[in-house]
Formats: C-alpha cells, sequence, structure tokens
C-alpha cells in the first residue's frame, strides 16, 4: 500500500514538474478546516484577464484570509496551480498579464 502510494506521487509529481509554469500574486480567500487532514487553503489569482479559485494544502504554514502570495501556475493546466506560501507578499503588487516566468528576485531576497 504505502509503496503504491510512493509510486503515485513520484509519478504525479514529475508529471507536475515537466508542465510550463507562470507565476502570479494570489490572495488567500479563507482556510477551509479538514477534520483528520491537513486544513486546505483556498486562493484566488488572476491570468491572461482570467480570475480563478483554487484548493492547495495549508501544510506548515498558518496563512491568514487576505493575505497575499506567490501563485504557481501550470499553464495547460491552471486546476493544478498552488499558492506558495513560503512566499508571502507584504504589499501589493501587480503581476504581468500573462505572469513572470519565474519568480521575481526582489520577492526571492525579500523572502530569505
Amino acid at each position: 500500500m504505502i509503496v503504491t502510494v510512493v509510486i503515485v506521487h513520484v509519478t504525479w509529481r514529475k508529471g507536475y514538474d515537466s508542465l510550463e509554469k507562470r507565476y502570479v500574486v494570489g490572495k488567500v480567500d479563507r482556510i477551509i478546516p479538514a477534520w483528520g487532514q491537513d486544513p486546505k487553503v483556498e486562493f484566488s489569482f488572476t491570468i491572461y484577464g482570467n480570475k480563478h479559485s483554487e484548493l492547495s494544502p495549508r501544510s506548515i504554514y498558518h496563512p491568514k484570509k487576505g493575505q497575499l502570495y506567490i501563485v504557481e501556475v501550470p499553464i495547460k493546466d491552471i486546476k493544478k496551480s498552488k499558492i506558495l506560501l513560503d512566499f508571502p507578499i507584504s504589499d501589493p503588487i501587480d503581476s504581468p498579464w500573462e505572469g513572470w516566468e519565474k519568480i521575481p528576485e526582489f520577492i526571492i531576497e525579500y523572502n530569505q
């Protein structure tokens, strides 16, 4: 059973890592409790002029409603977008219409 879970995770991760991604600013809309599991973060972001709302695991972080973070957006599968809770943004920043090709250096430096 554990071996199957590991194989599925590795296969999913390899597929996800191969997707072309963009990076945009997203906002935490709410934290959804999941009894017996890790709470989920509902977040929203805009790319190519379209607003999207997705869910990601909260993990070890404790984001609050309204906080801003970088969102990693797979271009061909936007539903797989992830909020990067290790990249908070203190002030509102406008991301380009099509997103950034990589996380901007000033955001990386701010979070080190």
